[in-house]
């Protein structure tokens, strides 16, 4: 198996920093002058790689570098990887690109001096001598105002590269001088090695793409960035408009992903709210009026509704019915079976009333347009302002109790004596009493008997 080492695991302690920082694990250029440096370097020791646990035919060294970046490169910023072998226990000095290889030198790098790698390239093959222990450098750049994220750095070995895989008759470049007859065989710091490397990374990049899938298809941990506007597009697949999403990052992502919870309950209740809620930041009441609707029904309970035992009708009012003042003409019509209980529900069903709670006219009107969106085509929505219920508990006392109540009230006395006669009134009809109080001294009643 090949041996990898992570150089900073997320310390950077070991490193030697020249202008720049670690924050939160991440190597940034430092501060300066109310902006940032505009160079910066860190230099990390590699070491050697451990027998135990490389596994290659070829000699055990380090083959090659990795950059793992925090964020991409933002715009007017760059690095630079530099490479180099020195003997155990030194210290190189900083690298310096008017005395060192640059990326397009010899491949062949001798020991004590620093070769560069491609500008912003974030994997590099090791092209030094095995003489010694490999340090790497890191080069940060920028205008000024923004600065490069490196989360880690990975060096590993004992895979000499994709060449490797083809047959030996392809990898030779010739007979060694020295040798008699000894053939030179390419392992992967040749010409043909390099190439076919290169065609490796881009398959690798590749296939990393596809492991991260996940990643990015996760609300959770998805980029949010301008060049990788993941979570707008994530909102898009589930039919959510990335303009109406929060403002914060976190409400962002949770928003996206319980929309799928939430489409389920659009238009109810509970969905209005808490539509309402995120939108707006209010917290509103939702009000169906047919939920507070009671109505009687014959024949629907047997101690208050049996026809002809616990029911009856009263007497109408006496007097002929004058056409078109005490009749309707035209006003009763059968209904089929699914649409029963229509003429008794249609005036509160399909309507609900949104109550703001003391809220401005402006409140009103951004909760009114949420509600508008969101509910179901054939309901009928309308948003007001309440006043606030108070949450205090009240106590209502008595400090003395009423008389006895006064002759002649309301429900006692005749709306037309000359017709109706005394009783007690019920719509337009009249149900007379049969133990009444005598009006008038003298009358007959049920505790004196007749008078005569």
């Amino acid at each position: 198996m090949s041996a990898r080492r992570w150089l900073a695991g997320g310390d950077w302690g070991a490193a030697l920093l020249t202008r720049t920082v670690v924050e939160a694990g991440h190597l940034r250029l430092a501060p300066q002058g109310g902006g940032l440096a505009r160079h910066g370097l860190a230099v990390v020791r590699a070491g050697r790689p451990d027998p135990a646990q490389v596994d290659s035919d070829t000699a055990d060294r380090w083959r090659r570098v990795v950059v793992r970046l925090a964020e991409p490169l933002p715009p007017q910023a760059w690095l630079r990887m530099w490479t180099r072998i020195e003997p155990a226990g030194a210290v190189p000095p900083a690298p310096d690109a008017a005395h060192d290889l640059p990326d397009d030198a010899p491949p062949d790098t001798g020991r004590g001096v620093w070769r560069a790698a491609a500008p912003d390239a974030l994997d590099a093959r090791v092209l030094c001598r095995d003489e010694g222990d490999l340090w790497v450098a890191v080069e940060l750049g920028s205008a000024g105002a923004t600065t490069p994220a490196v989360a880690d750095l990975l060096v590993e070995t004992g895979d000499d590269g994709p060449v490797t895989a083809l047959p030996v008759a392809y990898r030779e470049t010739g007979v060694h001088p020295a040798t008699d007859g000894a053939i030179i065989v390419d392992d992967g710091s040749g010409v043909l090695g390099r190439y076919v490397g290169l065609l490796g990374a881009h398959l690798e990049h590749t296939s990393s793409l596809i492991k991260e899938l996940p990643s990015l298809l996760s609300p959770s941990v998805a980029p949010d960035r301008d060049d990788a506007p993941w979570l707008e597009r994530l909102a898009t697949w589930v039919a959510l408009d990335p303009g109406r999403l929060p403002g914060d990052d976190a409400g962002r992502r949770e928003s996206i992903a319980t929309a799928v919870a939430r489409h389920g309950r659009r238009g109810t209740r509970a969905g209005l709210e808490d539509q309402v809620r995120r939108e707006t930041g209010l917290d509103v009441e939702v009000v169906e009026p047919l939920l507070d609707v009671t109505v009687w029904r014959l024949d629907g309970t047997r101690r208050t509704s049996v026809l002809g035992a616990t029911t009856g009708l009263v007497a109408a009012d006496p007097g002929p019915p004058v056409l078109d003042t005490t009749a309707l003409v035209d006003g009763a019509a059968l209904i089929t079976a699914e649409d029963a209980g229509l003429p008794v529900h249609g005036h509160v069903a399909h309507r609900i009333c949104v109550h703001v709670a003391d809220g401005t006219s402006e409140q009103v009107a951004a909760v009114d347009a949420v509600v508008q969106r969101e509910r179901p085509a054939h309901v009928w929505a309308r948003t007001c302002a309440t006043p606030r219920r108070t949450s205090l508990p009240t106590v209502v006392e008595v400090d003395r109790l009423p008389g006895q109540p006064a002759t002649g009230l309301r429900n006692d006395t005749a709306h037309r004596p000359d017709a109706d006669g005394p009783g007690q009134r019920l719509g337009t009809a009249r149900i007379h009493s049969e133990n009444r109080t005598p009006d008038r001294p003298g009358a007959g009643s049920a505790q004196t008997g007749d008078t005569r």
